[in-house]
């Protein structure tokens, strides 16, 4: 969508609602996959294996405890059947979430040294590629490709799981470390959203990056992907203003926003985002976005979901990268708010959406 509410396509999607076997509410099914390859093979390669060839060359977790401790485990258990490819693509979303945080719970200090992202830079290849882990092959057909992901996601559980396991054995980290770093990152919510934000700010070729290439920037951060095909990114300047909304459920990046705001999911906000949006946004939020300035609207799908790079709120010169974070909120993450305004939603106020007034 574009404008003041124009509609550009129309989709048909659906966002964790029961649909019929068969279905398809991913219009583009393959480039699902290959995002969750491209995700995979980065986070195995740079964050996963080449941390345990580090422990390994320094005698932190040897080879041969690990190997130890993937026989104690075993077997990581069955697939579970899927009614259709649908399904079968999400449970590879979240089955790579859970991997991503997984991956991230093994930078949990260990009793003989602090190890940073940086240190593993040898073993990443870095400085030499006959140090570069190798990408897995993955086959083309897309149902003989999401089995190798399914295979590869399982060979990533059960190093995460081996790996977790001999460090606890040998006393590097305490029971419990891993759970407890693990429930941390997932309850992170929207503040990640605000890391992209004021990264954005303060470094312009992440910028750049970030516009044209959402999700793969994204990683930089260690931010786990979450039931995410494609991220678009709308930036807002002095001539346009973005505003999301998912026309048809409740399509929206989770584990980079948090859960959506409550008016979000109503049928009164969707209609009139589309229907008016800059009236919308003046008697609903409070946020009057002047007459010469663009309003575009983007509906977020199970394909393509949208949040917004709102402008940076003049005199913060002087502010760290963290500082900025906290001027970020989750409104102005889809457009409803300003940046270092506080939100007319905030605590749960929004006027007209479904002829409910909350606060």
């Amino acid at each position: 969508m574009s404008g003041d509410g124009h509609q550009d396509h129309e989709h048909e999607h659906d966002h964790d609602h029961e649909h019929p076997p068969g279905h398809m509410h991913l219009e583009d099914p393959d480039a699902n996959v290959a995002a969750i390859v491209a995700d995979l093979e980065y986070f195995r390669r740079k964050r996963l294996e080449s941390r345990l060839l580090f422990m390994a060359r320094r005698g932190y977790l040897p080879l041969p405890e690990l190997l130890k401790a993937a026989q104690r485990i075993g077997p990581m258990g069955s697939e579970v059947p899927h009614k259709d490819l649908d399904d079968r693509i999400k449970a590879l979303q979240e089955r790579l979430n859970s991997v991503v945080n997984g991956i991230l719970s093994l930078q949990v200090p260990i009793k003989q040294a602090s190890i940073a992202i940086e240190d593993t830079r040898l073993e990443r290849g870095d400085y030499d590629e006959r140090f570069r882990l190798a990408r897995r092959n993955y086959p083309e057909p897309l149902l003989e490709r999401i089995a190798a992901v399914e295979g590869a996601l399982a060979d990533c559980e059960l190093l995460i799981a081996a790996a977790q396991d001999a460090l606890v054995a040998s006393g590097e980290v305490a029971p419990g470390a891993f759970e407890q770093r693990i429930e941390a990152l997932k309850s992170i919510g929207w503040r990640n959203g605000a890391r992209i934000v004021a990264r954005a700010w303060v470094d312009e070729g992440f910028r750049e990056r970030l516009l044209t290439q959402g999700r793969e920037t994204v990683r930089e951060l260690d931010i786990p992907p979450g039931k995410l095909g494609i991220l678009g990114i709308a930036e807002n300047s002095d001539d346009v203003h973005n505003v999301v909304v998912c026309t048809l459920c409740s399509c929206y990046p989770h584990d980079l926003l948090g859960n959506p705001p409550w008016w979000y999911r109503t049928d009164g906000y969707k209609e009139r985002v589309i229907a008016d949006p800059r009236g919308m946004l003046k008697e609903a939020f409070d946020l009057d976005i002047p007459e010469g300035k663009q309003i575009r609207v983007h509906d977020s799908t199970s394909d393509v979901r949208w949040m917004v790079i709102p402008q940076r709120p003049a005199g913060t010169e002087g502010l760290s990268e963290e500082e900025l974070a906290e001027l970020v909120t989750p409104e102005s993450l889809v457009g409803t708010a300003l940046a270092g305004q506080t939100p007319a939603s905030d605590p749960h106020v929004a006027r007209g959406l479904d002829g409910v007034v909350e606060g």
